[in-house]
């Protein structure tokens, strides 16, 4: 297959895209900057440049595609301006996919629930500070009605691995080798989920 993949260059694009190809499949990644389309052509993908704002762009992935993996999003997350360009992205795919019963996969992160454990079996409500985000994710999955095999791939806060540098494990290291100890929140009963990279590049 042909997938077009927006954040090929990021975190975990850069494990997806050779997951991808090692399974034999063609990928184009999107490019924003001339730093990132070499890293998606030294991952061994086709170039696609553009980004999130470019619809042109998308569409065109899109329609050349047998699917579409969407890892990209603008950040600050949580600011308008990007829930409403990843709000775009996402109807531009539906709009090349609808019918054709090609693939839509879009991720997000694990939901936190006050006073429990968070599971993937929580329902999807738009309320908090990712509130129209996941409002983003209600219309991908409601595109199976417009013929689209549309998946939702829930991570963990922390998706670690060799080379992380900023996600969460790495400021827990940084700050236990400058203080000597290890430090935990409340009582230490709290729970943080975690995945290896490449295990959510595999899934």
């Amino acid at each position: 297959m042909r997938i077009f993949v927006t954040g090929a260059s990021g975190w975990i694009g850069s494990a997806v895209v050779p997951e991808l190809i090692g399974a034999g499949h063609h990928v184009l990644g999107l490019a924003r900057s001339d730093a990132s389309a070499s890293a998606v052509a030294d991952l061994g993908a086709e170039v696609l440049r553009g980004d999130l704002n470019d619809t042109d762009s998308l569409q065109t992935g899109t329609l050349e595609s047998d699917g579409v993996i969407h890892l990209a999003f603008v950040v600050p997350s949580v600011s308008e301006a990007a829930t409403r360009t990843d709000a775009r992205a996402i109807e531009t795919f539906l709009a090349g996919l609808a019918g054709t019963g090609k693939p839509l996969v879009i991720s997000g992160a694990t939901l936190v629930t006050p006073g429990r454990p968070a599971t993937e079996r929580d329902p999807l409500i738009a309320a908090g500070p990712i509130a129209a985000r996941i409002t983003n994710m209600q219309v991908a999955l409601a595109a199976a009605d417009r013929g689209v095999r549309s998946c939702l791939v829930m991570l963990p806060r922390s998706v670690h691995g060799r080379g992380d540098r900023h996600g969460f494990v790495p400021q827990l290291i940084a700050r236990a080798r400058k203080e000597g100890v290890s430090g935990y929140i409340g009582d230490g009963t709290s729970r943080w989920p975690a995945v290896h990279l490449k295990d959510a590049a595999s899934l």
